[in-house]
């Protein structure tokens, strides 16, 4: 179960590094260059492969505790939460490195790699309660400790696919804040 449960994390991995269907900035066209050229359009949200695609990485979060923690602690999910975050973090590097954009507009390249991270900010959270939780796997049942951080994920993913179109691209597709 576990390792079913780190290949569904590391599908969500890649999810949440690659904008999870939502649309994203280029960064190699200047703010002034307007809202419809500087967007390129997502696959979209709330659709079949959405759900799809964001439930098959929260059933991950759920598979990962073990049935017995041997002690307190429940070290392969902790593991697997570390495992997951090294490869979301080095996936949000490669996308905002990738040079796919050619040359960049802002210094930095802005907004990479900052709308990555919040992008992954749901995944990153339910990687931080799956890893509280698994540090009390002796005083936790174990659908609490499968459940909560499906849930995170799960309502995480949804605020931010409501917040992102309306709040965040703007001020991603805008000049760097600094």
């Amino acid at each position: 179960m576990v390792l079913v449960g780190l290949a569904l994390l590391l599908w969500g991995a890649q999810w949440a590094a690659m904008a999870s269907g939502l649309s994203v900035v280029r960064p190699n066209m200047a703010a002034d260059s307007g809202m419809v050229t500087r967007i390129m359009k997502g696959a979209g949200t709330f659709t079949f492969v959405w759900w799809r695609s964001t439930l098959e990485a929260a059933l991950g979060f759920a598979l990962i505790p073990k049935w017995r923690a041997k002690g307190r602690y429940d070290v392969a999910a902790v593991a697997v939460a570390v495992v997951s975050a090294v490869c979301v973090a080095f996936l949000i590097l490669l996308m905002a490195g990738a040079g796919t954009y050619g040359t960049c507009t802002y210094p930095t390249c802005w907004p990479a790699p900052w709308d990555g991270i919040i992008l992954a900010a749901p995944y990153f959270a339910g990687l931080v309660t799956l890893t509280v939780m698994a540090c009390f796997a002796d005083r936790i049942p174990l659908w609490v400790r499968c459940l909560s951080p499906t849930a995170v994920y799960l309502v995480g993913t949804v605020l931010l696919v409501l917040v992102w179109d309306r709040w965040l691209l703007p001020f991603f597709a805008g000049p760097p804040p600094w």
